[in-house]
């Protein structure tokens, strides 16, 4: 049974199936979406530690695009930076 924090209150829409609509090809945007929708609802979670998730991914996201397009661009420098999930 899926706990209710995952569920919607409105249209009882499950947070996997509305990431598996919009980003089931990127594993870090789904991921994101998913603490932010879930934001608060986790019993004994602070709301800004799903936030802080949330950005970590968002993050880590940014820095594989950037370095995808410096790959595509032929730029032999990329520079990794990685954000600290709490």
């Amino acid at each position: 049974m899926t706990p209710k924090y995952y569920i919607g209150k409105t249209l009882k829409i499950e947070a996997k199936d509305v990431v598996m609509d919009f980003q089931a090809d990127n594993y870090n945007l789904g991921t994101a979406l998913t603490y932010i929708m879930r934001a608060g609802k986790k019993p004994h979670n602070p709301i800004c530690d799903d936030i802080r998730k949330a950005i970590a991914h968002l993050q880590f996201e940014l820095e594989r695009q950037n370095e995808q397009r410096a790959a595509s661009e032929g730029s032999q420098t990329t520079t990794t930076k990685y954000a600290v999930l709490y």
